[in-house]
Order: C-alpha cells, then structure tokens, then sequence
C-alpha cells in the first residue's frame, strides 16, 4: 500500500521532468485560453500580490480584494506610511546589524598569528592558515556559488595563572591580567545579513520596498567571500542600498561609488596615480600604485550605462583615472571611506566626450558620477531592468521606452520609474500573468509566508537556497543573479526546491514552525476534497493548470483509509532516497502534519504555478 507521500514523490518527479515545459508554455496557455486583454479582478489582486511582494500571506487576497488595487500599490510605493515593528522586533536579535564597521571589525576578526621560533614547526590550527569565508554554516554542506570555509580556527585555552605561588622571600605578585577574550566567528556577519535579508522578506509589511532592496544589491553587486568585504557588507545594505533603494538613482549610484564594500570588491581602494621612486641605497628606482579599470569597467556596463552604452576602452581608462585617490582607510582594521589627493591623477580628462578639467580633485569622481546618472542609455538600461522585474523576461519595448522617459524627465526618481510599470497597461496584461519565475529566495519567502510560517532563517534555511543555486550575498561575478528563468530550471535547482518543499510541507526544518491546526482551523481534515480545495485556494488562489490537478488528485485519491491523527514518520528517508540523500534537513521537532496534508502542500509548494509569479 502506498502512502499519499509517496504517491506526491512520485508526482513531483513527474513535474519536475515537464517543468520547464510547463514553465514556458503556462503564460501562452493562460492568454491563449482567454479572449480578455485584461485579467479579471481575481487576477489582478493574485498578480499584485506575487509581483510587489515575496508571496502572499492567509488573508493578503481578501484584503487587497476590500482595498482595491490601486489602492495596495499606492501604500507599497510609499514604505514610510506602512507599520515596521513586527520585524523590527526580529531583527534585534542579530545583534551585528547596528555594529561599526570598524566594532565589527574589532570583534570580528581572528587574531594574527603569534611570532613562532623558526626551529618550531607551525601548529596544523595555527591562525596562519584561517580559513575562508563559507556560503554555509555548516562543513559538507553543498555549495553552489561561495567558496567553502571549514569552521574557524580554535583557540587553545590560555591556562590562568591563579594559585602561582611567590618566590620565597618575595612579595606576592600581582593578580595575573585576564585573558582577551577570543574572537567571534566571522561568519557569524554574513550569517546574520543573510537571515535579515530573508526575516524581512518574510515579515516586513514594506514589501514592494524589501523588493527593491533586493534588485539594488543584486544590481550592485558585492560578494561576501572576498575577504574584508565580509566585515563591509553589513554597513554597505544599511547605510548604502537601504536608504536609497526607493529614492534618486544618482544618490543611490553616489552611495555605492563611496561604499568601501564596493571600492574592496571592484580593488578600487588600491586604485592610484602612478608614483616613481628614485633609488636609494641597494633599493633600484622604480613605481608605486598604478591605475586598476575594474570598478570603472563594471560602473559603466553593469551599474550604469550598459554593455552596449556607447562607451570605449578609453572611457573606462579615464574613468579610472577619474576615482584614483577614492580608497579605504585600513580596510581591515577600519573599514572606512578615505579620499587621498596624493594618489589622485588630477591631469585633464575626457569622458564620453565631456571634458573634464584639471586639478579637480575628488570632484573628477563626482562629475563622472553625474554624466553616467543622468545618461539616455542609463535610463533604458535601469528601466529595461525593472520591467524585467515586474513584467516578463523579455519585457515590451513602448514600455521601457516609457519608463526610460520618465526617468529622465524626473532625475532618475526610482519611485517613479517603477509606479510607471507597475500601473502600466503591460502590467496587467494576460500575458504578464505568471510570466517569471521565482528565485531560490523568493520561492523560500513566498512559502514561508503562504503558510504563516514562524522561522528564525538560520543555517537550514539558508543552506537550502544554497542548494537551490541562490546563496544570499554569494554571488561571485560583479553581474548578479540573472533574473530570468533558464538562470533557475536546472534539474538541480529543482531537486533542492522539492526537498525543501516536502520539508517545509512535513515540519521538518529545524527553526521553523508552521501552524497547522492554526492553518486549517474551520476544515474537516479527514475531507481530503475540503482540504485540497482550501489549500489550493491559499498558495496559488485556485488558479492550477491541468498537470497540477491530475497529480492533486492522483494523490488525493489514494486507495488508503485517511485518519486526521495520522502522521507521516517518515518524510525524510523517502524524499532523501528520491531526491538528494547527502543533505536531509534536520527534524524541526514540531508537530507534523496529516500526511496527506504533507503530501499535498508538498506537491502544491512544488507546483509551477507557485514557483511562478
């Protein structure tokens, strides 16, 4: 006899054969289904809710039903105007996200190794060899974007000094000084970063503004594994993308330019005017600093302009000569903006055709800054940007032409530029209906919010967007995440998202907790058809397409007596052997579902009409 588990496994690997088939041709079923130019009511109240936040929470449909449309989008544009203290609470407990840079940088980092005589061989712990960075909290796990980090170094245990008799004769020495107190696991920055990011997108009542967060640290950029940027990441998402991420694209653009994050990631802060030297004593003559291209190469293709902007080989060299001098004081120890005149190149300048006058200074910088901000090709650039977002992979020319016009004629306002998308006729369109494809993160969020979940987005978590392809702030190359689809169908990925689904459906990560006598208060759970339809109602709004309803039944259907008491014991021995047996999740220690509740949020969660929005 099989189990409704097992029959939702089997359908799973089904879906996950056809998925990106099902994927690509679910937004021409849809609009090929209806004669409408527009969505229907329902559609549009599902469409806002999946596109301006991570997902919808129980009772989102009703009451952005009650308040209108316009209305939601209206309150998600202006953030400030919206209730933050549910998360707020939440975050206080990551105790790194207020720190300095230079307290987390003091707290933080292993001490240096100790001078060792040369007769003695180096320790096989010493600090000389610290580790690096992980995308993970745990060793073995898998990784699919940061390089590996085994746990940091341990410390030996310095012996106390008490009970040390005196010299006979002499004075009792003085009490011995206590020991420093050994340093926190660097990791523990990032970690704590990574379980903010995903805290607000699952909390936050400011959606659509935690949505655009994201589309700024990914548009800019910085990977957490590269050494000090480990200690700058956190000041960089709290003082350089978060104020920003709503505002003025050149404040924005301004504040990453500044950012020591960005100058250590791009090797900006080593960036200078070259310096001869003369000989001295056995010493030859020779030149210190030199001019590095890769942040003024990235500025323009990547933050700016775009790889087809209309800029040379000799722009970006000017431009380079222009940020000479913007560097870090001491980023390992302070981790703070620095300008120095003398590493600067104050010669005369020329870019995309401006010229630029000698003896500028740090306003060279500046200057650059302001002719890339408000440049056409930047415009249809960020604008193409976030119709991909908001709209489709490949998003309609008159809108981005439109977008790219508003964002000229109001100074680069990011507000809005995006309030001329999403109120846009293309918006609303059948064919923008289900069109992306969610990320590892948001598919995380948007699951933990269809089902209240309560979680405190530690390691299991995180590790299963590691696995999904999606580390948070892992991201190795200056690009980003792609935000298309074909960036996230691999077999794999899709691997890693039904296992977490399952474990998610099952109660089985440890830190999360999802309420389901709460969930399903009001529902016979012994009515598997009651239960199908409420459950269907609440992650996807109704709406299935036919290969989701035939394995919703297949499994529903079952040929089993089904007891409301009855638990499934053992999701994680058959999801593991099916799927991914190296890395189970561990058991949440919370009361499990029925297990044909499990089986049909697992194959619900799993569905392409959720993994789309």
């Amino acid at each position: 006899m099989r189990t409704p588990l097992r029959i939702a496994v089997t359908a799973l690997v089904l879906i996950l054969v056809l998925q990106p088939l099902l994927i690509q041709t679910a937004g021409a079923l849809a609009s090929s289904s209806k004669k409408q130019s527009k969505m229907t009511d329902d559609q549009r109240v599902a469409h806002v809710l999946s596109r301006l936040t991570f997902g919808a929470r129980p009772g989102d449909f009703a009451k952005v039903k009650a308040m209108g449309v316009e209305a939601f989008i209206a309150q998600q544009l202006d953030p400030d105007s919206l209730d933050n203290t549910a998360v707020i609470a939440r975050l206080r407990k990551l105790p790194t996200l207020n720190m300095a840079t230079p307290l987390i940088i003091e707290q933080y980092t292993p001490p240096k190794p100790a001078a060792v005589p040369s007769p003695s061989p180096a320790r096989e712990n010493s600090p000389a060899a610290a580790p690096k960075l992980v995308a993970e909290n745990a060793p073995g796990a898998p990784n699919t974007g940061m390089p590996s980090m085994q746990n940091e170094m341990q410390m030996e245990a310095k012996k106390d000094g008490a009970g040390a008799s005196a010299e006979t004769g002499m004075m009792p020495s003085a009490p011995a000084p206590k020991p420093t107190p050994a340093p926190k696991n660097p990791q523990m920055v990032v970690t704590e970063l990574q379980r903010a990011k995903l805290l607000r997108a699952v909390y936050s009542d400011r959606q659509l503004y935690e949505l655009m967060v994201d589309f700024w640290s990914n548009h800019f950029n910085v990977f957490a594994g590269k050494d000090a940027d480990r200690y700058l990441l956190t000041s960089y998402d709290r003082e350089t993308i978060r104020p920003f991420a709503m505002g003025r694209f050149r404040d924005l653009l301004g504040a990453t330019a500044h950012a020591p994050a960005m100058l250590f990631y791009l090797d900006n802060w080593r960036s200078s005017v070259a310096r001869p030297y003369p000989a001295k004593n056995d010493k030859p003559a020779g030149v210190d600093g030199g001019l590095n291209e890769n942040y003024a190469r990235e500025l323009m293709e990547l933050h700016t302009l775009g790889v087809d902007g209309g800029y040379s080989q000799k722009d970006v060299q000017e431009v380079a000569r222009c940020f000479t001098g913007w560097t870090i004081h001491k980023p390992n120890e302070h981790g703070l903006f620095l300008y120095r005149p003398g590493f600067h190149d104050d010669g005369e300048k020329t870019v995309l055709g401006q010229r630029i006058l000698a003896g500028g200074g740090i306003a060279d910088g500046e200057r650059v800054l302001d002719i890339l901000a408000r440049h056409p090709a930047t415009a249809r650039f960020v604008a193409t940007k976030l119709a991909r977002r908001f709209i489709s992979d490949d998003p309609p020319a008159a809108l981005i032409d439109r977008a790219a016009a508003v964002f000229l004629k109001t100074d680069g306002s990011i507000r809005e530029t995006l309030r001329t998308i999403i109120t846009s006729p293309e918006f609303f369109s059948t064919t923008s209906y289900r069109a992306k494809i969610r990320s590892p993160f948001e598919y995380v969020a948007a699951a933990m919010r269809a089902l209240n979940a309560d979680t405190d987005a530690d390691r299991y978590v995180l590790e299963a967007m590691n696995r999904m392809g999606q580390p948070l702030f892992g991201r190795v190359t200056p690009d980003g995440y792609a935000d298309r689809a074909n960036q996230w169908l691999s077999s794999g990925a899709m691997v890693a998202r039904f296992n977490f689904a399952n474990a998610l459906a099952s109660n089985r990560i440890k830190g999360t907790r999802v309420d389901f006598a709460k969930l399903l208060s009001g529902i016979d759970q012994a009515n598997k058809d009651s239960i199908t339809a409420k459950l269907t109602e609440m992650m996807v709004f109704g709406d299935v397409s036919a290969p989701t309803k035939a394995a919703l039944e297949k499994a529903m259907r079952a040929d089993i007596a089904v007891d409301p008491k009855t638990t499934s014991q053992t999701p994680s021995a058959t999801v593991s052997v099916a799927y991914d047996a190296k890395a189970p999740l561990a058991p949440a220690g919370a009361e499990p579902p029925p297990a044909h509740v499990a089986a049909l949020l697992t194959l619900l969660i799993g569905s392409p009409e959720f993994q789309q929005r």
